[in-house]
């Protein structure tokens, strides 16, 4: 069963987990706009049509270090096979659907108030999603914070 966390949701959704090895910020933006291209091209609210988007390439082919089903629609990242839209988790076999990032990890651990202040502490840093993403990635928001 996949973790939840708001840290994945947070500044229009984060694809820290959905890939590695980025090669740049401009050939994310080029990945994910040929996997929403491709998405488009199938009818999503079928189940069939979704595996055979996810199994178009092997979990492994990975384009410009991006997972094939990384999409964006009005400007938010997300997985179409996640959990969250489908009756199940369309990842599974495809991808580590329990992967969380070291800070999401120490993120879990604080309590309540600790929680609110990286929330805003990452609010005030004013970071587009695929900035906020490889800052996660990277754990860089993670060293910033004290």
């Amino acid at each position: 069963m996949a973790k939840l966390t708001i840290l994945c949701q947070l500044n229009g959704g984060c694809m820290g987990c959905c890939g590695h090895d980025f090669v740049s910020k401009g050939k994310i933006k080029e990945a994910v706009l040929r996997n929403t291209k491709e998405f488009k091209e199938i009818n999503s609210e079928d189940k069939k049509e979704l595996l055979q988007f996810r199994n178009r390439a092997r979990e492994n082919d990975l384009r410009f270090g991006v997972c094939r089903n990384l999409i964006e629609l009005d400007g938010v990242l997300f997985c179409p096979l996640h959990p969250a839209l489908n009756q199940e988790d369309l990842r599974e076999g495809h991808c580590d659907v329990d992967h969380l990032c070291k800070t999401a990890l120490e993120f879990a651990k604080w309590n309540k108030a600790e929680q609110k202040r990286f929330l805003l502490f990452v609010k005030s840093k004013k970071l587009d999603n695929l900035d906020y993403s490889l800052m996660m990635d990277n754990n860089l928001l993670l060293e910033e914070f004290d």
